[in-house]
């Protein structure tokens, strides 16, 4: 959405969502299922102005705001529900960072059998797998058991020397993270 672009506003006494019929505004009062709101979405090509829907969004949802209208999407189905992500990064010794990211996620409109069903979304250096409850539950218990066999095997290291002069990246993170900063 163009920057500084306004939703076209129904009238004070017209409920929102609206729509245009031949007699003129008309409201249109769908039910909003409990944890969901609805906001605003700009769909439409790229060359045209766009048309304003009004979709359900979960409550858990960060990219969609009741107030305006997201960046425009071609089709109803580019509509994506993603909530708020927790993140771990990777620092290799050499190139860059590799992102590990995991977030909620719905694709309402998407023609397929898992049309609007949420799931956790795995986001490995911009590769997404998508895990049901299931899934997810399972694969966060291999975390787990992971973030154990990481802890038993760093137990085994040498203390680090304070007086060293070359410290790993890693170990220069955790110093940080441990007295309560981020840089």
């Amino acid at each position: 959405m163009a920057t500084g672009q306004q939703v076209a506003q129904p009238p004070a006494d017209v409920p929102v969502p609206y729509t245009v019929t031949a007699a003129g505004l008309a409201a249109v009062a769908p039910a909003v299922r409990p944890g969901y709101r609805l906001v605003p979405v700009l769909v439409g090509r790229s060359t045209e102005p766009g048309t304003v829907a009004w979709v359900e969004c979960p409550d858990w949802c960060i990219v969609h705001s009741p107030d305006r209208p997201t960046d425009k999407v071609g089709f109803l189905e580019d509509i994506n529900h993603q909530g708020e992500r927790a993140a771990m990064n990777f620092v290799p010794s050499r190139g860059d960072r590799v992102p590990v990211e995991v977030y909620l996620s719905q694709w309402p409109a998407l023609d397929d059998e898992d049309r609007g069903q949420t799931y956790l979304a795995v986001d490995l250096d911009y590769e997404v797998c998508s895990y049901g409850r299931t899934a997810a539950l399972s694969l966060a218990d291999q975390m787990v058991a992971f973030a154990a066999d990481v802890t038993r095997l760093a137990e085994t290291l040498p203390d680090d020397s304070p007086t060293a002069t070359v410290r790993s990246q890693a170990d220069e993170a955790l110093r940080r993270v441990r007295e309560g900063g981020g840089r």
